[in-house]
């Protein structure tokens, strides 16, 4: 398994439910007056669309793009009161601040109440101007340390790889190869990962496969595994290469573990939480994961599916219904038919930035993994992992 060196690897962070609640917070309670006549917004009530920061090659990058709806009150000079919601389409990485546009809609709009939607225009919009304005700034500043790995060691573009001592003939040997650990961190940038898996077995027959020790050293297909259904127990699986301890446990419906691997940052423990569910035909296994250093998500996804999931079926004859995997992305919003063409807009744009940095300095090198593994006997391929 491959860590983000030098900070290579494109790595994204979705954060618009940190966006909603910055514009609720920032953009409720503006205010302006003139001539007699005054305006306040009172809420944010819909975000929708893309917000998302982004590291490429050492640099961070923010792609947004997304729409607002504010309420506002107001009087005018001779005291009528004035109410209605001001909608702003585009508020994108690239508009600038001159060009962002203010829909005033006035509820039961009459010409008595235009000197509040003059005074909008005039002088509340370039407030909310400048509040739009830093929006980019302080994204970065808040979340650009999540996708970015601070401190990590120069090394060359091309790693030499390191060969793997091949198992003796024979033996059940790990289905890793052997890692190093990373130096000690001072904050490790985490995410979650989600996993869905249904299996035609009984909810017992899972609970057991994943805690017995005799059973998991047939689909580790190593006899150093070692693990044990007791509270406070440790293990250690793949010839130590994930390691942790049993946290919680429920009979046939719960297993809570601390879980790592040997090359994530010395000390460093993700949660793993795994919900088992009985069905009529089947079992679903639900796989919560906090706690995985960002940039390492990918990889650890598939190792799940390919050293936990895929060997149990093949070891134990266990069909698999359904697999689904996700990272931690906050829930998109429910858009009408209305706005579904300014959704497909913002996608493409944000798809065309996203090819555009990755291709950026494409020639500077090729980047490959540490570790070449001698399949064994049972034509396992390796987890492999460097610094």
């Amino acid at each position: 398994m491959s860590r983000n060196v030098n900070n290579w690897h494109w790595v994204d962070k979705n954060c618009i439910n940190w966006a909603k609640t910055y514009f609720e917070t920032e953009l409720s309670g503006v205010a302006a007056e003139a001539n007699g006549a005054s305006v306040k917004t009172l809420a944010v009530t819909s975000v929708t669309g893309d917000v998302d920061v982004n590291q490429r090659k050492g640099k961070i990058i923010t792609i947004f793009d997304v729409a607002l709806t504010m309420t506002f009150e107001g009087t005018t000079a001779d005291g009528t009161a004035v109410t209605g919601k001001i909608e702003i389409p585009e508020v994108a990485h690239d508009t600038d601040e001159d060009d962002y546009v203010f829909d005033v809609s006035i509820d039961a709009d009459s010409s008595a109440k235009q000197p509040v939607r003059d005074l909008i225009r005039k002088t509340l919009a370039p407030l909310l101007r400048k509040k739009l304005s830093v929006f980019a700034v302080d994204l970065i500043k808040v979340h650009g340390k999540d996708v970015q790995i601070e401190g990590e060691a120069s090394k060359p573009s091309t790693p030499v790889p390191t060969p793997t001592p091949s198992p003796a003939p024979g033996a059940k040997a790990a289905a890793f190869a052997a890692s190093t650990p990373a130096a000690a961190p001072g904050t490790v940038n985490t995410t979650t990962l989600d996993d869905t898996v249904e299996l035609q077995a009984s909810a017992h027959d899972i609970y057991d496969v994943l805690l017995n020790q005799a059973k998991v050293q047939l689909w580790t297909r190593s006899n150093k595994s070692t693990i044990e259904a007791k509270v406070g127990s440790k293990f250690s699986l793949f010839g130590g290469s994930v390691t942790g301890e049993i946290k919680e446990l429920v009979e046939d419906k719960k297993i809570v573990q601390s879980w790592r691997l040997s090359s994530w940052p010395a000390g460093h423990y993700s949660t793993v939480t795994m919900d088992i569910t009985q069905n009529t035909n089947s079992t679903v296994i639900k796989v919560k994961q906090e706690g995985v250093p960002i940039g390492e998500q990918d990889t650890t996804s598939q190792n799940w599916s390919n050293y936990y999931w895929a060997e149990i079926k093949r070891t134990f004859g266990y069909v698999g219904l359904v697999t689904t995997t996700t990272m931690s992305n906050d829930a998109t919003s429910t858009q009408s038919s209305s706005s579904s063409d300014k959704k497909q807009k913002r996608r493409r744009r944000t798809d065309r930035k996203k090819k555009s940095a990755s291709s950026a300095g494409a020639g500077a090198g090729v980047y490959t993994g540490a570790g070449l593994a001698v399949l064994t006997a049972f034509a396992l391929g390796f987890w492999f992992s460097k610094k």
